[in-house]
């Protein structure tokens, strides 16, 4: 079993030398000391990008989570029926044409939520698989 102390800083683990007195070594020399600093800092920066990642993530599929799901069941669903009502012969058919663009711009909007909500919620998974972190 190696009983020799190594230094702390990041890619190095040289040996260090014991003194007779006082507090032990963490690292070979100010270069070592300085980049573990840096890599600290650096990791704290990072770890607070990610927990505003995941904020933004869960905020957006909080904010679609509702109007995805009145979407859904009730303007699509109401302007199906409007273009089958359009369809009946005897109706003009610029009615039928407009009931048509109507579904269609619903369509999409519903599609282009669905497609956000979908992105937020596997990037929410992706940064906080077991769901652990609470961010609020």
């Amino acid at each position: 079993m190696d009983d020799v102390a190594r230094c702390a800083g990041p890619h190095c683990g040289r040996p260090l030398a014991r003194a007779a007195t006082g507090r032990r070594a963490l690292y070979c020399g100010q270069n070592c000391r300085q980049a573990a600093r840096r890599a600290r800092i650096r990791a704290a920066e990072e770890a607070a990008a990610r927990a505003a990642r995941l904020a933004g993530a869960r905020a957006t599929t909080a904010r679609l989570r509702r109007p995805l799901e009145t979407a859904g069941h009730h303007d699509v669903g109401e302007l199906a029926g409007t273009v089958v009502a359009a369809a009946s012969p005897g109706r003009p058919r610029s009615e039928l044409e407009q009931a048509i663009r109507d579904l269609h711009q619903a369509a999409a909007h519903l599609a282009s939520m669905a497609r956000d909500y979908r992105a937020a919620a596997d990037l929410a998974r992706q940064l906080d698989p077991g769901g652990a972190l609470a961010v609020s």
